[in-house]
């Protein structure tokens, strides 16, 4: 079993910039969706407009440049001089995305221009990846990832290899765009548990019960919601209701690259919100690349 202990520090996104209007969004499943102008073949017979999310102050700019405007506004907020005076930070890894021929959509140049603008000090020694498994990142790591995942070209692609969300089309996958950074450190407020095998082993391992929270952050459809199904029958006693997944894609979109650094984040809002302090933890649904349950808990001080 893998684990990290983390904290998330910032993050923007459809549902803006604070942990609490982030909880708010998703417990409630507030709508920040819209239908796109452009269609997009769905199947053999059927074109329909996607359903998608964006941040509306980075409307009409390309995906280059929203990226670049996320990334910039993060590392103002995060204040990395501010940070070093509590913190170690011995590296920075960025997690961007990358174009259809598998280059950075944003080049080591123009982030280590970046780097210069937003850092007076310093700066910590950094690479970027479009993923990496967040447990095999050494402690007093500074991640920093960002996505913009809604243009055409981005969601038609996507639509080649899974069910993208189109109006009155049966469930898909919502995308959208996001930044977070997060702080992997032996200090961390949350710690994160990650289980091995098949779902129903992995449930099984973490004790789950109809009764926990559950975070859904995955690729939304109708043979996972069947697989779902079937993976928790045995967590029910008679006449309890069914597991009532809060969705991450749904409110705010899938965040791409990002994605994982949304999820803790997500967790994180859940967990450090005064009105679910009666939460032990929750548990973080992924269904792609690979099936995994995730459970974050509060650190044990």
């Amino acid at each position: 079993m893998k684990q990290l202990t983390f904290d998330s520090l910032y993050h923007i996104n459809a549902a803006g910039c604070t942990s609490s209007s982030l909880y708010t969004a998703v417990a409630n499943k507030m709508l920040f969706s819209k239908p796109s102008k452009a269609l997009i073949r769905c199947d053999i017979s059927l074109d329909a407009p996607y359903i998608f999310v964006e941040i509306d102050e980075l409307a009409q700019l390309d995906r280059v440049t929203r990226c670049l405007l996320m990334l910039s506004h993060l590392l103002e907020q995060v204040d990395i001089a501010t940070l070093r005076q509590t913190n170690r930070i011995s590296q920075i890894v960025f997690l961007l995305p990358v174009d259809e021929i598998e280059q950075p959509l944003i080049s080591d140049e123009t982030l280590a221009e970046l780097l210069q603008e937003c850092i007076a000090e310093q700066i910590p020694a950094y690479s970027q990846m479009p993923t990496c498994d967040l447990t095999t990142i050494n402690n007093d790591t500074l991640v920093i990832a960002v996505d913009s995942c809604n243009s055409y070209q981005y969601v038609s692609e996507q639509a080649k290899r899974c069910t993208v969300q189109v109006l009155n089309g049966p469930p898909g996958v919502i995308y959208g765009e996001g930044g977070y950074a997060l702080l992997i450190h032996p200090q961390g407020k949350l710690t994160a548990q990650l289980y091995d095998g098949q779902m129903t082993a992995q449930l099984a391992q973490a004790n789950c019960t109809s009764q926990d929270r559950y975070l859904f952050v995955g690729e939304q459809s109708l043979t996972w919601q069947k697989k779902w199904f079937a993976y928790t029958q045995k967590l029910y006693k008679k006449g309890q209701p069914l597991i009532e997944c809060a969705e991450l894609a749904t409110t705010i979109g899938h965040q791409g690259n990002a994605n994982s650094l949304a999820a803790l984040t997500l967790a994180q809002s859940y967990l450090c919100n005064p009105l679910t302090r009666s939460l032990e933890q929750v548990f973080v649904i992924f269904n792609a690349p690979n099936e995994q349950l995730v459970k974050i808990s509060r650190s044990e001080k």
